[in-house]
């Protein structure tokens, strides 16, 4: 089963001329010889190598459009909270002292120097793109203010010939 909708995207900047669509290959479900539509299928005979990527490469950033038959927006979990940890020492759990503004979420990571965070919360990794390389300080400041880690991607040095590491 294919749960995308492959052949019309618009990180691709390809579509189909039809709505209807053949789940395993993507192709309009009245594909026509000759069709001069703008497919990834009529694309790739013209463009080739083109369309591996989405494009401008490095320009986009784009994800796997995907329609799941199920997914977490179809669960309503019916829960209920049963009694307090984390309240400062002495202070008894109850509905007037167990509230959000009194929990201590405060955390740490790291090995030799510990990072003391007050709200555990990171970025998503910037990976080996262009709108990493390009964004990385507006990036870094906006982590900065807001009291968050930023993460840097698996190849961001590949991308980014000008990276200054420190320790």
């Amino acid at each position: 089963m294919n749960l995308q909708r492959p052949n019309g995207n618009d990180a691709t900047r390809s579509t189909n001329r039809s709505k209807s669509i053949v789940p395993c290959s993507g192709l309009c479900s009245r594909c026509l010889d000759g069709c001069r539509g703008n497919c990834e299928v009529f694309k790739a005979t013209y463009r080739g190598r083109e369309l591996i990527y989405p494009g401008p490469f490095g320009d986009v950033t784009a994800g796997g459009d995907k329609d799941y038959p199920v997914d977490y927006s179809h669960l309503n979990i019916q829960g209920y909270a049963q009694g307090a940890e984390g309240l400062p020492a002495g202070v008894e759990a109850g509905p007037d002292t167990a509230r959000f503004p009194i929990v201590d979420t405060e955390t740490e990571y790291g090995w030799d120097k510990k990072v003391k965070m007050t709200v555990p919360v990171f970025t998503g990794a910037l990976g080996s793109t262009e709108i990493a390389r390009k964004n990385w300080e507006h990036f870094a400041v906006g982590a900065a203010i807001s009291g968050v880690t930023i993460v840097c991607g698996e190849n961001v040095c590949g991308i980014d010939p000008a990276l200054e590491l420190s320790e």
